[in-house]
C-alpha cells in the first residue's frame, strides 16, 4: 500500500491479485468436487434439456428474448449487490466465472421463460410471479444458504421479493413494448 494513505491503481491490481489467489485456493481445496459444485452441475445443464424439451418452438424467439433479458438484468443487479457486498457466494462452478453464474444464467432466466410461454394474460402472468416470488424469496433462497452457496451478509430475504415481483413484471411489459414497435415498423 501507499505510504501517504492514498490508494493508487497498483494498490488495486495487487490486491486483485491477492484476491484472485485467495479464490483460487478456497476453490481448489473447500469447493472443486464438492457435493455443492456437482449440484451448481447439475443445475445448470438439467434444466436446458428440460427447456428445449418444452420450449414452444413457435414462440423461440420472443421466448429466447425474455430469457436473454433476464439473463443480462439478473447478472447486473447480482453483480451490483456481490460488489456492494450484500451477499456472496461461497461456490463456483468455474474458479474463474462469477459464482452466481448458476442462478443469473439458467435458473432466473429458463424460470422467467416459462412464465411468459405458459401465462400469457397478464392477470394469471401477475399471480404466477407472485408465487414463483415467493417461492424463491422463502425457499430457494434460504435453501441456498443452508448450503452455503449463497451467503447473506446486510440482505434480508423480504428484499428479494419485491424486486422479483417488478422484475418479471417487467420482461413481460419490455418484451410487450418491442413486439408493439416491431408491429409498427412492419406495417
Amino acid at each position: 500500500m501507499s505510504t501517504n494513505n492514498t490508494v493508487d491503481i497498483q494498490d488495486v491490481i495487487e490486491t486483485q491479485r491477492n484476491l484472485f489467489e485467495t479464490n483460487y485456493t478456497y476453490w481448489m481445496e473447500h469447493v472443486l468436487f464438492s457435493f455443492n459444485w456437482w449440484f451448481l452441475i447439475i443445475i445448470s445443464i438439467v434444466p436446458w434439456f428440460i427447456w428445449w424439451k418444452f420450449v414452444d418452438k413457435k414462440r423461440l424467439l420472443d421466448i429466447s428474448f425474455v430469457g436473454l433479458l433476464s439473463m443480462v438484468i439478473v447478472s447486473t443487479l447480482d453483480l451490483m449487490g456481490s460488489s456492494f457486498v450484500l451477499w456472496t457466494y461461497g461456490f463456483n462452478v468455474v474458479q474463474m466465472i462469477l459464482p452466481q453464474i448458476t442462478i443469473d444464467l439458467t435458473l432466473l432466466p429458463i424460470i422467467n421463460m416459462f412464465l411468459y410461454q405458459l401465462f400469457p394474460k397478464w392477470k394469471q402472468y401477475i399471480a404466477a410471479t407472485v408465487f414463483i416470488a415467493l417461492f424463491g424469496t422463502f425457499l430457494a433462497e434460504p435453501l441456498f444458504v443452508w448450503m452455503g452457496i449463497y451467503i447473506l451478509h446486510s440482505w434480508k430475504y423480504i428484499y428479494s421479493l419485491p424486486i422479483y415481483i417488478v422484475f418479471t413484471i417487467g420482461l413481460k411489459w419490455i418484451l410487450q413494448i418491442a413486439k408493439t414497435c416491431q408491429d409498427r415498423a412492419q406495417n
